[in-house]
Formats: structure tokens, sequence, C-alpha cells
């Protein structure tokens, strides 16, 4: 079934799980899967790193910095795939789980750039015409 609301809220599931392109100035590009919708791969991520200390959530002890390590690292698990362009030290890098954890602890302005894009379900829409 084809509906007028197809265009406003029609996700490609596809898109959703392979990711999508998020460009930068000077040829700096992630790919990046949703962060929710068909990306089963959050919510594995996130009871990964939390149920580590969920005792201190209980208690209200985990601490900002704790909580921002954890879903930055959920993150990078189930919506990073890859990078281009980006250099450390001069050198240009292939992506790795631990390099994207280094960078985005130095650059959290950059995470949550990264982090919003893939919560917004406009960048994982499916083109269905007018």
């Amino acid at each position: 079934m084809k509906s007028n609301l197809d265009k406003h809220f029609k996700q490609n599931t596809s898109l959703e799980k392979e990711g999508v392109w998020f460009e930068l100035e000077g040829g700096i590009k992630f790919l990046v899967r949703r962060f929710g919708g068909a990306n089963t791969e959050v919510k594995k991520a996130m009871v990964k790193y939390y149920k580590p200390v969920a005792k201190l959530i209980d208690k209200n002890l985990l601490g900002d910095e704790k909580e921002k390590s954890i879903v930055s690292k959920a993150f990078i698990k189930a919506c990073m795939i890859d990078w281009q362009g980006v250099e450390i030290d001069g050198e240009e890098k292939p992506y790795s789980f631990e390099l994207a954890v280094e960078l985005f602890e130095r650059l959290p302005e950059l995470l949550d750039t990264l982090m919003d894009y893939a919560q917004d379900s406009e960048n994982y829409r499916e083109d269905v015409g007018n």
C-alpha cells in the first residue's frame, strides 16, 4: 500500500542497516548507520556497554563522563562503519573502532554531530517520488 504519507515517513531499512555517507569539507566522510530504526545493532551495543555498570546506574552513581564514554562506544560499535579522509598526526588512517574511540574522546563535538545525523530519520528516508 502506498499513501500520501510515504514521502514523509517511509524509511529505507537497507540504508538504516548499511549506512549513508556523512560528508564534511575537505573530502572527509563518515559511513554511518541509523541510530535506531531497523538498525538492531544499537540495542545489542547498548546492552553490551551498559550491562557491566547496571548496579552503578541503579544507585545513580555512574557519573556523566562514564555515561558519555558508554554512549560513545555503543554508537561507534552500532553505527560507525567506515571513514575516508581522516588524518591523525598528519597521516590518513583507516577506520578502526579503537581510533574512533580516541578521536571522539578528543573531539566530542564531532561525535555529537555524527550522532545527531544518525538519529535524523530524514537521512535514511526512502525515495518514493512525488
